[in-house]
């Protein structure tokens, strides 16, 4: 990549980032008391207001804002990968579009394990469809796992799934399709960042994702101990090992932990204990998210490397429009702006 593209990457990155939602829009954000206010507040803000011009705000609903809000991340993001010229370009576009497309494929099992194929269907963003390698839009007459495999015939998807195949929704293994498809991408991006760069650069653009599967790694541990009390072995099988610095023993340690709760008692005498509130636990994937948010941060500010800042600005937008969907979804259920406030990764 020429050093014209770099730096055009890097200011356009941290110029988005600058024009983000602050801790103190946060705090007005919490204390509105519907839907509506929320999308007149964003529609003001500078990185919204394109994508929020031609709402009613008295009419607009929870799941148009969310989508709206989707929608814009993957619209600023668009607007960094225009910048990128040369060999480099393989790295950036997956980034976006294949988390996307195997985001889409496990609604889409998720919904014929369920049956609630109207919700699934109702989370495709339709933005996305010109942008993926296969119909998006065939996924929303899917019903069977059948069904699936079809309208991924031709991608590489086809042949991760086919192992899974099933007749009885039942008998889908939804976790081991989950780690089916991510080892794949994680293989991928970690294919190209030995193909694409060298040096520093390339041990930095693999440490951020090495500590990227380790956080994914103790979530899956954490909720396959809490909500199916599965045993160790079927934990093991379920965790992405084949890219990551913690140790085989450590790692073990966590898995061997008779409750899942004293998982964060184990992190608190950890390396990770840095990100942990002195507050009462709100839940896992919080203390993860915010793992990831102290590492991008460093990096979007600190970093000299297009790529670095490239990746630190999907990381802190994925967590800013988590922020805006906990707000919503707290003032949905009534809670508190205090309440709210702490689910919300500052």
């Amino acid at each position: 990549m020429s050093s014209f593209s770099g730096n055009a990457i890097i200011a356009k990155a941290k110029a988005l980032y600058g024009h983000g939602l602050k801790e103190s829009d946060y705090k007005e954000l919490s204390r509105k008391k519907n839907v509506a206010e929320v999308a007149g507040y964003l529609k003001n803000q500078d990185n919204y207001r394109d994508v929020l011009q031609d709402i009613q705000e008295m009419t607009i609903h929870r799941g148009q804002l969310e989508e709206l809000i989707k929608k814009n991340q993957f619209n600023q993001i668009l607007r960094i990968i225009k910048f990128v010229l040369g060999p480099d370009k393989p790295f950036y576009e997956p980034n976006l579009i294949e988390r996307g497309e195997i985001d889409l494929i496990l609604a889409t099992v998720r919904s014929i394990i369920s049956g609630g194929f109207q919700i699934a269907i109702a989370e495709f963003p339709i933005y996305f469809v010109r942008h993926a390698k296969f119909d998006i839009l065939s996924l929303s007459s899917v019903r069977t796992y059948a069904d699936l495999l079809g309208a991924v015939r031709g991608t590489r998807y086809e042949s991760i799934l086919e192992p899974f195949a099933t007749n009885d929704p039942e008998q889908i293994r939804y976790v081991e399709i989950e780690r089916a498809l991510e080892t794949s991408y994680y293989d991928t991006i970690f294919e190209r960042i030995r193909t694409l760069f060298k040096g520093k650069t390339r041990k930095e653009l693999e440490t951020m994702f090495m500590t990227k599967i380790e956080l994914e790694n103790i979530v899956k541990i954490y909720r396959l101990k809490k909500f199916y009390q599965v045993d160790p072995s079927v934990i093991r099988a379920n965790l992405n090992t084949h890219a990551t610095r913690i140790s085989k023993k450590k790692l073990e340690e966590m898995i061997q932990l008779p409750e899942a709760d004293m998982l964060l008692n184990y992190l608190s005498k950890s390396e990770f204990s840095k990100y942990m509130d002195e507050d009462e636990y709100v839940y896992i994937e919080y203390y993860a998210d915010k793992m990831k948010y102290y590492l991008a941060k460093r990096y979007m500010h600190y970093s000299l490397s297009a790529p670095q800042v490239f990746y630190a600005f999907l990381i802190l937008t994925e967590i800013e429009r988590q922020n805006l969907f906990n707000i919503i979804e707290g003032i949905r259920y009534g809670l508190s702006d205090q309440e709210i406030d702490r689910m919300l990764i500052t």
